[in-house]
């Protein structure tokens, strides 16, 4: 018996993409956590954008879904700043009120890089159009 995994075109190619940006993310987060630049994040969303409306499928989702997933170990740094939280006299109120600021910027990060990991998908899928690749071929047929 094996293990059948039926999965979108939309998340194939969005994990594509994604996961050629996770290397380059996680080194960048890694080397400094401050200073994280999501140029690959862009790029593999491009890649997945172009490669899913060569199948015919939606590139901005698919961007989204690869900014989502090659943006992730940019919340390692949010990490450090979640546990240097407690470690600072403050009142307790205070220090809950803080842990949930840093999570709604780590949310508002994410969101904002996922918004421009969906627009570089429908450029990937401009692309994939002004080559010729612009959905199914049955579609094409009928033009």
């Amino acid at each position: 018996m094996s293990l059948q995994l039926d999965i979108s075109k939309t998340w194939k190619y969005a994990l594509i993409g994604g996961l050629l940006a996770l290397p380059f993310t996680a080194f960048d987060a890694w080397q400094s956590p401050e200073n994280i630049t999501l140029e690959m994040v862009l790029v593999g969303s491009a890649l997945a954008g172009y490669l899913v409306k060569r199948q015919g499928g939606n590139s901005t989702a698919t961007g989204f879904r690869a900014a989502l997933v090659g943006s992730l170990p940019s919340l390692w740094g949010l990490g450090e700043f979640i546990l240097t939280v407690p470690t600072i006299a403050n009142p307790l109120w205070f220090q809950a009120v803080s842990i949930a600021m840093i999570l709604v910027v780590g949310v508002v990060l994410i969101a904002i890089v996922a918004v421009f990991g969906g627009l570089a998908g429908r450029f990937g899928g401009w692309l994939a159009e002004r080559r010729g690749h612009g959905g199914s071929a049955k579609a094409l047929r009928s033009i």
